[in-house]
């Protein structure tokens, strides 16, 4: 099975180049040396609440005089961030956003309703329970209460 590779740079701790291998013969008393990377699995988070912060734990290997020992691994994985109040704004908003359709649906039908009704004065049962359950949830979304 083949695995990832990354041929780091000691000095500075760069990547220079990333490859799969089957088995590769690896040098590790060399300027540049090649450590297996290990992937961790994405976990699982709350998108409206957290994001995925990508990580890279790799050792210091500046020291030349000294052989990296053959099992090192670059580490990629990842942490769990909660959203700052900008980008919890942002998913509501998101959120909003994605009733739009919705809402002007609702709309048109409300302004046919007042258009065509002679001035007589409409009810809420004049309207589908849909269009005041789309309302609502929308206003939910907005922490503001049912009408």
């Amino acid at each position: 099975m083949k695995k990832w590779y990354s041929k780091i740079e000691r000095v500075t701790g760069s990547v220079v180049k990333r490859k799969q291998y089957d088995n590769s013969t690896r040098s590790f008393n060399k300027p540049f040396v090649w450590l297996e990377e290990q992937r961790e699995a994405k976990p699982v988070f709350d998108e409206e609440t957290h994001k995925l912060v990508k990580t890279v734990i790799q050792p210091d290997l500046s020291d030349l005089q000294v052989d990296v020992p053959p099992d090192t691994k670059r580490v990629l994985g990842y942490n769990i961030v909660a959203l700052n109040a900008q980008e919890l704004q942002r998913v509501l908003d998101d959120k909003v956003d994605r009733t739009n359709n919705q809402m002007a649906r609702a709309v048109e039908l409300i302004l046919t309703k007042i258009a065509t009704n002679n001035g007589v004065a409409l009810k809420r049962s004049d309207f589908p329970a849909k269009v005041w359950t789309a309302i609502n949830n929308r206003r939910a979304l907005r922490g503001q209460g049912e009408i």
